[in-house]
């Protein structure tokens, strides 16, 4: 099969199993038999001498050597179309696959995405909300802007903004339930973020370590800052949250730091790219303008604690 002109059929055929695992499934996607789809994976399994696909009474299951081939050929595949279009269809929009966590989009990404796209015209870029763990494992992004510590296996990762967290809560609330000192806090409806990263107990053990702070069991739980958030404004109780979800809202006034700390936390918001880098010139250029973007974001914080 190799440098026939069926390989980049055969490798288009791997992918759409890949993302279906069930041959049945991929050969309505792809408007063929099962039979030409099984032809054509096993035919590619001969050559590379090495199963893509474990066969299970259910369905398929990638193998390690499957995933590592479908990691490869999903980026080269890519890069193919793209330099197809921008040859064929001068005019054409390129498109961006960008993972983003759903608070970080909805706060800092999407508000400023029209300067890109000033700079850009010709790209297009789809926004993903997505969390780094607990999904499709067989889904590839040219970038992604997760909450992390930043050591994440086989991506690179670069802090773009997050560290500085701070209590906040709405006026209304504080004027029903003034908070001046640590203890006041035992009196207002404490907020907890479901996942990981900023909680608590991370924020009490540099503000008030001797203060028990709310117990799991008492403490509402929100299952991240895309829904916490407007339970804050809203005045249903006070939280921990990353100082850049919130910079617009404490300068207006509709959120307030009533103990005006701050305090560091071990999470943040990275740009992470996938290893090896085969994202090209448009996803340089999406990464160097939101690395501009994300210092904007961390004067514009230093500002507020000054």
């Amino acid at each position: 099969m190799k440098g026939s002109r069926h390989s980049l059929v055969t490798l288009r055929i791997f992918l759409a199993a890949a993302r279906t695992l069930n041959f049945s499934r991929c050969a309505d996607k792809l408007n063929i038999t099962q039979s030409a789809v099984s032809k054509h994976i096993g035919a590619l399994e001969s050559r590379l001498g090495v199963a893509l696909f474990k066969r299970l009474p259910n369905g398929l299951r990638l193998t390690h050597a499957g995933a590592i081939y479908h990691e490869r050929v999903s980026a080269a595949l890519r890069l193919l179309d793209e330099a197809d279009a921008l040859v064929a269809h001068p005019m054409s929009r390129v498109a961006l696959n960008i993972a983003v966590s759903p608070s970080f989009a909805h706060s800092c990404l999407i508000p400023t995405l029209s300067e890109f796209f000033a700079l850009h015209p010709g790209v297009r870029v789809n926004i993903r909300p997505r969390l780094l763990y607990g999904r499709d494992q067989v889904e590839r992004f040219d970038a992604e802007i997760q909450l992390h510590t930043g050591h994440v296996a086989g991506m690179s990762a670069e802090y773009l903004c997050g560290h500085e967290m701070t209590l906040v809560a709405a006026p209304q609330l504080l004027a029903r339930c003034p908070i001046r000192m640590i203890e006041d806090l035992n009196q207002v409806p404490l907020l907890r973020r479901a996942q990981r990263g900023y909680s608590w107990d991370e924020w009490r053990a540099e503000i008030a370590p001797l203060w028990p702070g709310p117990s799991a069991g008492e403490a509402p739980e929100y299952e991240g800052f895309s829904v916490l958030l407007p339970a804050v404004m809203h005045g249903l109780g006070a939280a921990i949250v990353p100082m850049v979800l919130v910079r617009e809202q404490l300068r207006a006034g509709t959120l307030v730091r009533p103990l005006g700390e701050v305090v560091e936390s071990r999470y943040g918001y990275y740009l992470m790219r996938p290893r090896p880098n085969v994202g090209g010139a448009y996803v340089d250029a999406f990464c160097e303008w939101l690395t501009q973007r994300a210092g904007q974001m961390n004067r514009e914080i230093r500002e507020l604690v000054s």
